[in-house]
């Protein structure tokens, strides 16, 4: 017999979409399923998938169909997880899903499929649908976005460097393998001396001259330098890598300098990969700056 405080329960728990196994779990029949879809009270979406009729498609609607049209032991994966996790404020547009490698059926209207076979540690339940676990939502979620969601995840104790790399080692061969792979090495290596090593391979392939590297002026030693024109060039690595005590010495020697008479430029790992010309832009407007004046 059909229990109807359980289906208005699993209804709102799920978001209005939900599976003939779950309906079937609260006592609704075969006659009864069939019934509400003719009536229109329940949409069909794909073989034993359905959702409500009375609620207008969301985001969270769309990220649950995804997963349950791609069939058995699908997960959501990459930026859309990451949302779904709480990691990231915006979702994307069209939701990534992994399917397991095999898998026949049809595509899967608004959303990317990935085949592959995931391993149990990679996958885990949140709100009632299966999503990639933390550890590898974050390094898929890099390669999707960038680079900070593993800087922001890290830093909120969202996931720990070791769990990123047995993530890492478990899904060798991936899409994106190579990028979260470097991503990982350089947070594990130090990101300052990785981000210094982008900044010098970024200036020796550029029309900027005169800079140099290791400045010592006053007190201090400058990350980089372009001393004719007083320009100082500092490089951030990941906050991961920050605390208060060095946030505070930095502000202090960029005070100072700039009251010696410096123009003091900051740049981070995310300017470094992620807009380089950007980057060679300003320190091209600062030297045009310092010559006009």
């Amino acid at each position: 017999m059909e229990d109807r405080a359980a289906l208005r329960t699993m209804l709102a728990d799920h978001d209005g979409v939900f599976t003939a196994a779950q309906a079937y779990g609260c006592g609704v029949s075969d006659d009864q399923l069939r019934r509400r879809v003719v009536v229109g009270d329940w949409i069909r979406l794909a073989r034993g998938v359905f959702r409500v009729a009375d609620r207008p498609l969301d985001t969270r609607m769309r990220m649950r169909i995804a997963v349950l049209c791609a069939g058995p032991n699908a997960a959501l994966a990459g930026a859309a997880a990451a949302w779904w996790h709480g990691l990231v404020n915006s979702a994307p547009t069209r939701p990534t899903v992994i399917a397991r490698r095999g898998r026949h059926g049809s595509p899967v209207s608004g959303a990317t499929v990935w085949h592959r076979t995931l391993d149990p540690l990679d996958v885990t339940s949140k709100n009632g649908l299966a999503v990639t676990a933390i550890p590898l939502t974050v390094l898929d979620a890099s390669v999707d976005i960038g680079v900070r969601v593993m800087d922001s995840a890290l830093l909120r104790n969202h996931v720990r460097l070791d769990q990123l790399i047995e993530a890492q080692k478990r899904n060798v061969g991936r899409r994106g393998s190579p990028r979260s792979r470097a991503m990982v090495a350089a947070m594990t290596s130090g990101a300052r001396s990785e981000a210094e090593r982008k900044a010098v391979a970024l200036l020796r392939n550029s029309d900027v001259e005169g800079w140099v590297v290791n400045v010592p002026v006053g007190k201090y030693v400058l990350d980089f330098a372009i001393p004719e024109h007083k320009i100082a060039i500092e490089i951030d690595g990941f906050a991961f890598h920050s605390d208060a005590e060095a946030f505070q010495h930095d502000r202090e020697r960029q005070n100072d300098l700039i009251a010696n008479g410096w123009t003091v430029l900051r740049f981070t790992w995310h300017d470094l990969t992620g807009r380089p010309q950007w980057v060679l832009a300003q320190i091209r407007a600062a030297i045009r700056q310092a010559t006009a004046a």
